[in-house]
């Protein structure tokens, strides 16, 4: 039988679940062919506080990476662009570079103008921030309150924000940052269902030409989108759609993201992608990306939507889109990832994330004193990675004959020797399958820790039987693995079970 490649699956039966798919499934990563021991993270930065947000600056040559950091009352931006421990903030900190700050919780855009290539910040406590690749300053955005600009995105070569708690928008000329107030939009009166707006996301349509959308969506879910390129020009903007999906869970940036032309919204229906729900609007089963995972998503919002951490994350050269759960804020987390080749989901525990960013194809994950390199390694910094898999129930082509399991054997392939559990549930039990034993890969180290480098060598298959005990009509496999520092690939798993007869 093949290994779990559908991935995690909360939405069906247990009775009815197909057999490549899995009851529970963790630090497992689901590719075409295998399920693959996820990847670690390496250190990169430290410091002391909790990173709240990873800003990434790309210029035409520079490329930045800053770390903002709450440690107590003192917010910090750092730069991190270089490995090592980080003492002397570049904005905020203790001496109040540029501009004392009150917040890291940032949203962030890349605009360029005739003037250069700029980083403009917003975090709806402090005046816009502004680095134009050397040097940080206080952002030239002016037009209400510029504290209050809470959230802020690119559309149509302008410049877009929203004022918190409210449903003012304010927008500029195209290609300017400064020199001129902003015009202010208050949609209040086009949504039905009150609340304040909480993102600017930007939607593609592709079907018969493309065209450009802007979408608003408020704290109930309420989406009204515009096409046009000047809200005040000739022709003027025209409403495109307006329509309902499930509560954003977070304000801003980290509550949407690209995903080809379209745009995916983690909301309480799940994360759920603009241009279908356009034209089907909320309540069609199945149209969300994580329609699989959707009982899982649904309870842990119920019981930490409020707590700040959340984010949908596309690392593109990974495969992966993510969905950081926080679990206690500034504390703890995990992660659904879904491969966004295949639209398998698992779920990623270990890294204690609180904010995701890319730069250079890198993932980046800032969590308590540290920004890491995510998504690179073998391992969690000197931390072995555990994962678990629960299979889901396997009837082998007879659903009324009693089996009684004799032997598994896993075809893993891996690099160097690793730990393994394996057993089998029967009949919809959930037993932990217990010990762990060491497995030899035949290609382990053979100087045994002599050197200061471990041995590392070609993959290797690993074809080992084990004894199992259980008898049922559906047997579902577990396998359970600490990989020492291995890279390992699980793509299928043999059985031999002996078939009960008829009882008369």
């Amino acid at each position: 039988m093949p290994a779990p490649i559908g991935g995690l699956n909360a939405r069906d039966s247990i009775t009815e679940m197909p057999p490549g798919d899995a009851v529970s499934l963790e630090n497992w990563f689901p590719t075409t062919t295998s399920v693959q021991v996820r990847y670690g993270y390496t250190a990169w930065n430290t410091f002391t506080g909790t990173c709240q947000t990873i800003m990434v600056y790309n210029g035409l040559t520079a490329k930045k990476i800053y770390p903002c950091v709450k440690n107590g009352g003192t917010f910090s931006i750092y730069d991190g662009t270089s490995a090592g421990a980080l003492s002397s903030a570049v904005v905020g900190g203790g001496g109040a570079t540029v501009e004392a700050l009150t917040n890291t919780r940032f949203d962030y855009i890349n605009y360029g103008t005739a003037g250069g290539q700029y980083l403009i910040a917003v975090n709806g406590s402090d005046n816009p921030l502004q680095f134009d690749g050397t040097t940080w300053t206080v952002s030239g955005l002016t037009g209400g309150t510029p504290a209050n600009y809470q959230t802020i995105g690119i559309y149509s070569n302008r410049i877009f924000v929203i004022e918190k708690n409210s449903f003012v928008v304010r927008y500029w000329g195209a290609g300017l940052i400064s020199g001129v107030s902003a015009t202010a939009l208050n949609l209040a009166s086009l949504f039905k269902l009150g609340g304040h707006l909480m993102a600017i996301a930007s939607v593609t349509d592709d079907g018969g030409g493309l065209v450009d959308y802007v979408a608003f969506i408020s704290s109930e879910g309420e989406v009204i989108c515009y096409t046009g390129t000047d809200p005040a020009g000739t022709p003027p903007w025209t409403i495109a759609a307006h329509f309902r999906i499930g509560r954003p869970v977070i304000m801003g940036n980290r509550t949407w993201c690209k995903w080809g032309t379209d745009a995916l919204v983690l909301c309480t229906d799940g994360v759920y992608p603009l241009r279908k729900a356009i034209a089907a609007d909320r309540k069609v089963e199945g149209l969300s990306v994580s329609d699989k995972i959707r009982n899982l998503i649904n309870a842990d919002i119920g019981l930490y939507g409020s707590k700040y951490g959340w984010q949908v994350f596309i690392h593109p050269s990974g495969n992966k889109l993510i969905v950081n759960v926080p679990t206690a804020e500034d504390s703890a987390s995990y992660q659904y990832v879904m491969n966004t080749q295949t639209g398998a989901w698992t779920k990623f525990t270990g890294w204690t994330a609180f904010t995701f960013e890319v730069a250079q194809d890198t993932l980046y994950m800032g969590g308590s004193g540290t920004m890491v390199k995510a998504d690179t390694t073998a391992a969690d910094g000197s931390t072995n990675i555990t994962c678990q898999a629960r299979q889901a129930n396997n009837y082998f082509g007879n659903r009324g004959r009693a089996k009684h399991m004799k032997l598994l054997r896993p075809v893993i392939t891996t690099d160097r020797t690793y730990h393994l559990a394996i057993g089998c549930d029967t009949d919809y039990k959930n037993v932990d399958p217990g010990v762990y034993r060491q497995v030899n890969s035949g290609n382990s180290d053979p100087w045994q820790g002599l050197w200061s480098v471990a041995w590392s060598g070609s993959q290797v298959v690993s074809l080992n039987w084990y004894g199992v005990t259980g008898i049922g009509h559906a047997i579902s496999p577990r396998l359970n693995v600490q990989n020492d520092g291995a890279t390992l690939q699980w793509s299928a798993t043999d059985v031999v079970f002996e078939t009960g007869g008829v009882v008369a």
